[in-house]
């Protein structure tokens, strides 16, 4: 019965940390996703993707201008707030 147990926990350790890695992997940023060097007008710089920016600043889908991101070879990129 303890080798059960210790198997059980052993394989709950291995699911946990797999699982973790997966979220993390996951949420990084993928090779083609472009970084923009992020300006806000009151809250400052930030280098991150859109998503990352989105988070960063807390804005979306709004009429007011939240930042301004610039990428070489790329059009610029807008977040708006409400």
């Amino acid at each position: 019965m303890k080798k059960f147990k210790n198997g059980l926990l052993a394989l709950a350790l291995v699911l946990g940390v797999s699982g973790a890695f997966v979220s993390k992997t996951h949420a990084a940023p993928k090779a083609f996703d472009i970084v923009y060097d992020w300006t806000s007008p009151d809250q400052g710089v930030f280098s991150g993707t859109r998503e990352e920016a989105i988070d960063h600043y807390g804005c979306e889908n709004g009429s007011q201008l939240c930042a301004t991101g610039t990428a070489e070879g790329q059009p610029d990129s807008v977040l708006e707030k409400n």
